[in-house]
């Protein structure tokens, strides 16, 4: 039989070259999904089109003549139609790479146009890695390494086994009528596994000391040094703005993607579930409450371009918790950043403009970041409370003085005691508050108490809410109907109670609750822990928070309706989560400290394991000195041979053992290949080729008979006496059926190789 050629041929190397490009163009693709650009719906069709001519590439061929010709006029004009509309320059021009991608990808392709398609798909991937630090693109840029290397090297072995050859207009297609059955078929009959296996650990290991370089060597944002971000329009996905209007949200539905991890290095000391604070509601209007004017020009007037920003004044005495916090949030979250608690260090990873207001426990970016945002806290407290003296003061300089707010540096204080306005309003709130104070003058901390329970007692919490039918303010008409509500609602009646009241109260909007990973120490904050509180002044020099929401907010109350609530979460989603925080650790980087640490543990120990490894040398040659120069006598020269006969045998048998592995693992998935006695018989053939033919003794005994002599008196002619006479070709046969014959056919094969090596031994002697 003619043997199976051991290459592709050229429709083969065609046909590997249309899968390779093919995959490469989608991995590039999908790297738009990290993103903040509004082409989803392109990449989808963009996928949708290469994967089909991917899997039926004769479908390229049945595109009219009149398409191609109209297909780069066509992305001219969407190109200038998307430049008109869009007005960020970064989005335009991913989409244009899409559009590119998709028409290289579809066509059929020369050198040339292949390395287009590979310098578009390597544009993707460079904007996807500034722009994200998502683990997942990370696997991608892998993957797309991986296709790009065989994909060039397909390109070149194409270019190389078609040059000078000149083929017709069928043969250039006729790679696309090859099955995908007999062409991986032929795939893997040519694969030279040894081959694949040493360069995939080549790969990896060039993989694996890239990512050890990228451990120890400090880094950079490569966003803020190539500003793209500033090429893509911002926009707000969590909710979290500066406005909360009643009836613009009137159903929740539950939504479990990732808005933050919070890393914490002592989870010891946390007993209840943190409030992530993020931004103050301050102002009420009848559509909801928002954040004041004076408030944002307050933020605004503290901007500063800092890395390191101090809290509470260092020397008070606080219940630390947590030890360093670690923040990595989403983009589109919020430009606010969410704070546990009070702190006394804030870290960022380089200078960065910020805002703050203490009185409001406030920190702000000045735009909302478009990649995740990090930074450090250091000595948290998460106390419900917020350190505000000065909120009193300004009201009675109000009062006595309205000149005084001219000269104030923080937002008006009046408007944390403005309600609804309107006397049938009015009315309907003065009734309320007959029935939560009984005609009683409450201090803030009672109030608050009475007017939770009075809420929870009238309404229930529900994902969908409805407001009643009327006249007035929206929240005044949910008060006093009997209506469930979710958590905005009721921090929103709370607080207008409050005014109404008399106590300067505010909403506040951030994130409660989280789950504790089961496999890393952080905290994993998803979207549907978003939550509305109130906090109400006690008179003196705090704010003090009130969750008026039945089961304390949103997400647990979504968790006891659905039975999710646990304290760890140990599913496979955590453990893959956690490889995310792991991937989070190490490309964030505060300060310089973190790598002179690795290098100077790198060096430790280096250093220490050499110093290690010459004192055990030193021990080692000292024993064994001393152990020579001990008298010797018959007893320990005898140990000594057994304990040398015993190494020998034991490096005999384990010898045997790795080639029988060897073996094993060469002939797996032949059978016939690893038999014993078919080796055998290969071994001695090989060891008989070359001698000459002839006749052989069979148990080495021979007799002169009819000798003739030389002048030396030697004999020329010999015969061998035995049963039968075997020549070394017979053994060669018998040799043969062994190897190569079935089994019924063998002869014996200790007898066969016995002779072979009889036969052996007299070529030699001959």
């Amino acid at each position: 039989m003619a043997a199976k050629p051991r290459q592709l041929n050229q429709d083969e190397l065609l046909r590997l070259k249309w899968l390779l490009g093919g995959v490469t163009a989608l991995v590039s693709v999908w790297t738009v999904f990290f993103l903040d650009i509004e082409a989803l719906g392109l990449v989808a069709v963009v996928s949708a089109a290469i994967g089909a001519v991917l899997v039926w590439p004769g479908l390229s061929a049945r595109i009219p003549a009149l398409a191609w010709k109209l297909a780069v006029p066509a992305i001219i004009v969407a190109l200038a139609v998307d430049a008109y509309f869009s007005p960020d320059t970064l989005p335009v021009l991913i989409r244009l790479s899409l559009l590119l991608v998709l028409y290289r990808a579809l066509a059929y392709r020369r050198k040339r146009e292949d390395l287009q398609l590979l310098v578009l798909g390597l544009f993707l991937i460079v904007v996807a890695g500034v722009l994200t630090v998502a683990v997942e693109f990370a696997f991608l840029l892998l993957l797309f390494t991986a296709c790009a290397l065989g994909f060039l090297f397909v390109i070149n072995l194409v270019d190389a086994s078609g040059s000078g050859a000149v083929r017709t207009a069928e043969a250039e297609t006729a790679w696309t009528r090859i099955g995908w059955r007999r062409f991986f078929a032929r795939l893997r009959e040519v694969a030279d596994w040894r081959m694949l296996a040493f360069a995939s650990a080549l790969f990896v290991a060039v993989v694996a000391m890239s990512g050890l370089l990228f451990l120890i060597i400090p880094r950079f944002e490569l966003a803020s040094g190539f500003f793209l971000d500033r090429y893509i329009t911002r926009k707000s996905r969590s909710g979290f703005t500066d406005t909360v209007r009643f009836g613009d949200v009137t159903e929740l539905v539950k939504d479990d993607s990732i808005a933050m991890r919070v890393d914490l290095t002592d989870t010891s000391g946390l007993r209840d579930d943190p409030y992530w604070r993020l931004v103050v509601l301050d102002e009420y209007t009848p559509e909801g409450f928002k954040v004041s004017t004076g408030l944002k020009n307050e933020l605004l007037n503290s901007e500063r371009v800092v890395q390191n920003l101090s809290g509470r004044a260092f020397g008070r005495r606080v219940e630390e918790v947590g030890g360093i916090w670690t923040f990595y949030v989403e983009p589109g979250v919020s430009r606010y950043l969410p704070l546990p608690g009070s702190f006394g260090f804030l870290r960022l990873r380089d200078n960065t403009p910020l805002q703050r207001s203490s009185a409001h426990r406030i920190v702000a970016l000045r735009t909302e970041p478009m990649t995740m945002t990090a930074f450090q806290l250091e000595r948290v407290e998460t106390g419900p409370q917020v350190m505000d003296a000065q909120l009193p003061e300004l009201l009675r300089a109000d009062r006595g003085n309205p000149a005084a707010a001219e000269t104030r540096t923080r937002a008006d204080p009046r408007l944390l005691l403005r309600g609804p306005e309107g006397e049938p309003s009015r009315a309907v709130l003065r009734r309320v508050l007959a029935e939560i104070t009984g005609g009683e003058k409450l201090s803030a901390a009672a109030f608050a108490q009475r007017a939770t329970d009075w809420l929870r007692a009238r309404h229930a919490y529900a994902l969908s809410v409805r407001i009643p039918p009327g006249t007035g303010d929206d929240i005044v008409r949910w008060l006093d109907s009997n209506e469930p509500g979710f958590c905005e609602y009721f921090a929103a009646g709370f607080v207008v109670l409050a005014r109404e009241a008399g106590h300067p109260a505010r909403v506040v909007a951030g994130f409660q609750g989280g789950s504790l990973n089961a496999f890393e120490n952080y905290y994993m904050v998803k979207n549907s822990n978003a939550h509305a509180w109130a906090e109400i002044h006690d008179g003196l020099s705090h704010w003090l928070r009130v969750d008026p929401t039945p089961g304390g907010g949103a997400a647990a109350a979504l968790q006891t309706q659905a039975g999710e609530q646990q304290a760890l979460d140990g599913s496979w989603s955590a453990r893959m989560d956690s490889l995310r925080v792991l991937w989070y650790r190490r490309i964030v980087n505060f300060d310089s400290r973190q790598q002179v640490q690795m290098i100077e543990q790198v060096k430790t120990f280096t250093a220490g394991s050499g110093a290690a490894l010459r004192v055990w040398a030193d021990e080692l040659a000292r024993t064994v000195k001393a152990w020579i120069k001990r008298p010797w006598d018959f007893g320990r020269l005898l140990r000594l041979a057994l304990i040398g006969v015993s190494a020998v045998a034991l490096a005999w048998l384990a010898g045997r053992l790795a080639l029988l592995g060897w073996r094993r693992w060469r002939h797996r998935g032949h059978v016939a290949g690893y038999d014993p006695v078919r080796l055998a018989a290969g071994r001695q053939l090989a060891r008989l080729r070359g001698l000459a033919g002839g006749r052989r003794p069979e148990n080495g005994e021979w007799r002169m008979e009819n000798g003739e002599r030389t002048g030396d008196g030697s004999v020329v002619s010999r015969q061998f006496l035995g049963e039968r006479e075997d020549s070394l070709e017979q053994v060669r046969e018998d040799l043969r059926r062994l190897r190569y014959g079935r089994r019924e056919t063998w002869p014996e094969p200790r007898a066969v190789f016995k002779r072979a090596r009889a036969a052996r031994r007299a070529a030699r002697r001959s």
